[in-house]
């Protein structure tokens, strides 16, 4: 799968659209449905620079990333005043600080070993990043990547793109539902109307932003 955003222009804007600047809401209320415990890894396909990975760490989480652009994630350490090695793998620049790992680099590069000890996959604006024509190998490379069909808690934004064309894309629970079963059960946890807690969105001439909070469980 190609990626179809130039991510490494993308984020040397000052206030990309897809960075919410604060710990994801649905995340908090919806985390404990998982079960987790401390130690345990959840990964986060597309991070970007998100303030979730640095929140989940603190709550004791082991959080795995992956993301094309290294303005992101250099970003991510420097707003998080955090430290870190930078070591080189194959495919990847490798960032660690205690208890994150971010893989700079291609999704599609990854392999099921890097992922072996992942117990959820926290998806907030990867597969809203993916272009329709890519979303199918999008998913079958996260499937390929993950280990036992671990749960996914993933966002996702319905609006009408003939108005805006994205990115984020607007991703259907509909779309969500055939791409993921039959080996996903998907439970939906939540929809809220966001237009107006998006006054950039409205002002692009969209009426209704639909956003949703989904429970995918293996069946």
């Amino acid at each position: 799968m190609k990626q179809s955003v130039d991510w490494h222009s993308y984020w040397v804007r000052e206030k990309p659209g897809f960075h919410e600047g604060k710990v994801n809401a649905y995340l908090q209320q919806y985390l404990s449905l998982f079960q987790l415990v401390p130690g345990d890894t959840i990964f986060m396909p597309l991070c970007g620079k998100a303030v979730d990975i640095l929140w989940l760490a603190q709550q004791g989480f082991q959080v795995i990333g992956v993301e094309l652009s290294g303005v992101a994630i250099e970003s991510f350490f420097a707003e998080s005043q955090l430290t870190y090695e930078k070591s080189s793998i194959p495919h990847f620049s490798c960032y660690q600080s205690p208890n994150i790992t971010l893989y700079q680099g291609d999704l599609m590069d990854l392999q099921p070993s890097q992922l072996a000890r992942c117990k959820l996959i926290y998806d907030r604006a990867s597969i809203v990043a993916i272009e329709s024509f890519n979303r199918a190998a999008y998913v079958q490379q996260l499937l390929r990547i993950n280990p036992a069909a671990v749960p996914i808690l993933l966002i996702t934004l319905d609006y009408d793109q003939n108005v805006m064309q994205g990115p984020p894309f607007s991703v259907p629970v509909s779309e969500i539902t055939s791409l993921y079963e039959p080996l996903y059960r998907i439970e939906l946890l939540q929809s809220c109307e966001q237009i107006e807690e998006r006054p950039n969105w409205r002002a692009k001439g969209l009426n209704s932003l639909l956003e949703s909070a989904l429970r995918l469980e293996a069946h």
